[in-house]
């Protein structure tokens, strides 16, 4: 779908509207359209298909700037804490509340969503990583857990935007709100969209559904289908394979997207003892996992911490961005496991 095919859905519409409304009135720290200060490096790589990107984003630095989210009516100057809602044991009220959004980010405004018969609200993210980003917070104040209706959340939502957007769930690999439930959005591909995918990579296609462990250089497996349901069947069997070896380090990373009428589900098996990689200051999300390699911190003083992502860009290669995928990569016997336990 392009612009002109978007102007004629309406959720889409509203969505792309209230982004580029959220950058005019300064919530959006940036315009992603103007790209001032970012940067952009590509290497494709034949043995998996995929375009890596490296994307050179400062402007997600400027998230740490106080009186710069105060000006912007990011952050409220004054708030009553005694109306705040959930509460962590410092004291600290949750983001991703509505009731406390209303308070404490004057300048969002959040969209009601009903995604698989649930509120959902979707609010442009302040510190973008790609144009049109949003967070898809749930209306229910209930931890960053991963279950099957998550599965269907994404669908719904990709489906209702005509495949436009693509949606995503980090479980407990990069999330950085564990304690409410959110998903993230946006209209830009994934370049793991275009994986190549084998027939010997295949484990099932019935001519309902394909089901196949292309590969790649952290453990993901590709679900696709013309039904949602058993997409979401078969997605949610190979996560819950992966739970049943390890519930204490065991999680995931999805992304969902929708071509031609055909449902996509990429599922990242992860560790959350192996977050993130070589070079990168912070955990490997969904972002990094489907070939968006995002990088922005760069310390006051060039040799002051172990850590430059600046550095890590300039020197970036295809060899950088395979490096950072081994580097969260888990056990791949037990990945593989996984998922021919579930679909063979």
């Amino acid at each position: 779908m392009n612009d002109a095919d978007a102007e004629h859905s309406g959720l889409t519409h509203d969505l792309l509207a209230l982004y580029r409304q959220q950058v005019n009135c300064g919530f959006v720290l940036a315009d992603p359209l103007i790209g001032k200060g970012r940067e952009e490096k590509r290497f494709f790589d034949e043995c998996c298909g995929i375009e890596f990107r490296f994307l050179w984003n400062p402007d997600r630095q400027l998230r740490k700037n106080h009186a710069l989210l105060v000006q912007r009516g990011v952050v409220a100057k004054h708030v009553d804490t005694d109306k705040l809602i959930n509460k962590d044991k410092n004291g600290k009220a949750c983001y991703l509340c509505k009731e406390n959004i209303a308070l404490q980010n004057p300048a969002e405004v959040l969209f009601p969503l009903k995604l698989a018969g649930e509120q959902y609200f979707a609010g442009a993210n302040f510190a973008y990583i790609t144009n049109n980003h949003f967070t898809i917070m749930s209306s229910s104040h209930r931890p960053q857990q991963y279950r099957r209706g998550v599965l269907a959340v994404l669908d719904d939502f990709v489906l209702q935007t005509g495949g436009h957007f693509r949606a995503i769930f980090n479980g407990l690999a990069g999330a950085s709100i564990p304690w409410h439930e959110h998903m993230q959005a946006t209209t830009e591909k994934f370049p793991i969209e275009d994986i190549k995918i084998r027939d010997t990579d295949v484990l099932r296609d019935d001519g309902h559904i394909r089901v196949s462990m292309p590969f790649y250089y952290t453990s993901v497996g590709v679900v696709e289908g013309t039904s949602a349901a058993e997409v979401e069947d078969a997605g949610d069997r190979a996560i819950q394979k992966w739970y049943s070896f390890n519930k204490e380090y065991h999680t995931e990373n999805v992304i969902a997207a929708m071509t031609e009428g055909r449902f996509r589900m990429f599922l990242i098996l992860r560790d959350t003892r192996k977050l993130t990689g070589t070079g990168k200051a912070g955990a490997m999300a969904a972002f990094e996992c489907g070939g968006n390699i995002v990088l922005s911190y760069e310390p006051p003083e060039p040799e002051s911490e172990k850590v430059n992502e600046r550095f890590t860009f300039d020197r970036a290669s295809l060899e950088t961005a395979k490096q950072l995928l081994f580097d969260i990569a888990p056990d791949p016997e037990m990945a593989k496991a996984a998922f021919q336990e579930a679909w063979l």
